[in-house]
């Protein structure tokens, strides 16, 4: 919801270091303060046939050393807390796989600011993944089932809890005024779901306790997408959520929030 301080890493194909060659294959995301880490690497190896061609590569272990990168960031990850612990595992990299000192960055979603890293830094689009991010989609949803005089887009309101303003994409008023803010649950492992469960429920909690002084009460709506083979963290999610006044819609339960809006939302007054 509100931007946080983030770090990322270029992840090179480096066959010889002497040289100072090296091919950018992946990118890696940190963040401290929820704790997020993950790496997305290139699912195929067309930039290092550019930059050193196809002889004499050892295609299977260039796939084994990715591999194992990732599944060591996954196993770090719940127990890397700073930068500092970024840049000492950064420095244990000492095979054709290189990683370059980190960056600062801000960050606001942090699944959807890796890909849109990826996408920059390593010039192809992720695979398997849709090229419109969760907002838009959302957005062209609401339009095309008529909920414009429902809608009211990128409201602004005041997060307590935070003292500071934070922007929201979509909200309606049905009593309370609903925010709605959709969210990546896209980590492979649970425990990251959580944490960003937890930032979410905190936040949604300040705002559901205090009212704005345009909007009055407020609702915080999370409209969640998770990894489809993640029957773990929906349900985990969902039980953080209802203790702090939080509801959640999976992106397969949006035409639900639809009904709900059409229903219960007031037409804007303009």
């Amino acid at each position: 919801m509100n931007p946080q301080k983030g770090y990322y890493s270029v992840v090179q194909y480096c066959p010889d270091r002497g040289r100072f060659e090296a091919a950018n294959i992946g990118v890696l995301l940190f963040c401290p303060e929820s704790g997020f880490l993950q790496a997305r690497m290139s699912g195929n190896n067309s930039r290092i046939k550019k930059f050193f061609g196809s002889e004499g590569q050892d295609w299977k272990r260039i796939h084994a050393v990715k591999k194992a990168l990732q599944d060591r960031l996954e196993k770090e990850g719940p127990v890397m807390r700073s930068i500092d612990d970024l840049q000492q595992f950064i420095a244990t990299r000492a095979n054709v796989i290189q990683i370059t000192p980190p960056k600062p960055m801000k960050v606001s979603t942090p699944e959807d600011d890796l890909k849109d890293l990826y996408e920059q830094l390593i010039g192809q689009a992720a695979k398997s993944e849709p090229q419109m991010n969760l907002k838009k989609i959302l957005a062209d949803k609401f339009s095309a089932a008529g909920l414009d005089k429902k809608i009211i887009s990128d409201v602004k309101v005041e997060v307590p809890v935070l003292a500071e303003e934070v922007e929201i994409p979509f909200g309606f008023q049905n009593g309370r005024f609903n925010l709605i803010n959709p969210v990546r649950f896209g980590a492979a492992d649970p425990k990251q779901s959580l944490r960003t469960a937890f930032k979410y429920a905190v936040e949604g909690r300040s705002l559901y306790e205090h009212p704005d002084k345009d909007f009055g009460k407020l609702q915080l709506i999370v409209v969640g997408q998770f990894r489809p083979e993640d029957k773990v963290s929906p349900a985990l999610v969902r039980r953080i959520f209802d203790e702090s006044h939080v509801k959640l819609f999976s992106t397969a339960e949006v035409p639900k929030l639809i009904d709900e809006i059409r229903q219960t939302g007031k037409d804007i007054d303009v």
